[in-house]
């Protein structure tokens, strides 16, 4: 096989999920777009961290700021779209492991309050520990959160092993705060399932049913 397909390939097999015949595929479908195609995703690629950022607060993904616009509190990252929003409940932080869980969470219009992504589970089998976690930034916003009012602290997780590990331990972290209730998704979510692909009937029955 070509050295050149070769090299390309494997550049592919570096994202998550994707094996050799899978990398292969989206070489070969590449190879039958047009030049003006290529050139658009390539463009896309290299202005990808210039053009996205993750939001300052919660780490959902955000824009980064245009040219010119002022920079919030002289940081590079900008707030997302929830962050920004003064009408969202300041009363419920909900903690997510994805972007893609945040998203999916959004879509049911059911939750209205604020959220943080974690940025994965706890995983020591493959170098996932708390401390490559956004555990620290969470704990900032619990405490800023919880100075006035009752804060009510919702993990959402997914429901597989790194997912109830990531659990026990936000529930460990803040067992002896004051003015925080923690509650977690109630049924709804079949054990083992993601929050990535769950239907939003799934999701609105587990948040409105959470204990």
């Amino acid at each position: 096989m070509n050295t050149k397909f070769k090299n390309i390939t494997k550049l592919f097999q570096k994202l998550p999920g994707v094996g050799p015949r899978q990398a292969a595929r989206f070489v070969l479908a590449l190879l039958e777009k047009d030049e003006s195609e290529l050139g658009e995703l390539g463009r896309a690629i290299v202005n990808l961290k210039k053009e996205i950022r993750f939001c300052k607060e919660c780490f959902n993904v955000s824009a980064a700021p245009e040219a010119g616009e002022p920079r919030s509190n002289g940081r590079e990252n900008s707030l997302c779209h929830v962050c920004s929003d003064s009408k969202r409940d300041k009363t419920k932080l909900l903690v997510l492991e994805k972007v893609t869980d945040l998203d999916s969470m959004e879509k049911t219009g059911l939750y209205k309050g604020l959220y943080h992504v974690l940025g994965g589970a706890i995983n020591p089998l493959d170098g996932v520990i708390p401390e490559t976690l956004r555990f620290k930034e969470m704990a900032r916003r619990v405490q800023n959160l919880s100075e006035n009012n009752e804060l009510e602290l919702i993990i959402a997780t997914n429901p597989s092993t790194t997912g109830e590990t990531t659990a026990l331990y936000i529930k460990d972290l803040f067992q002896d705060k004051k003015n925080l209730v923690i509650t977690r998704l109630g049924r709804g979510l079949a054990s083992g399932s993601n929050l990535e692909y769950a239907d939003e009937v799934t999701l609105r029955n587990a948040l409105e049913y959470r204990k």
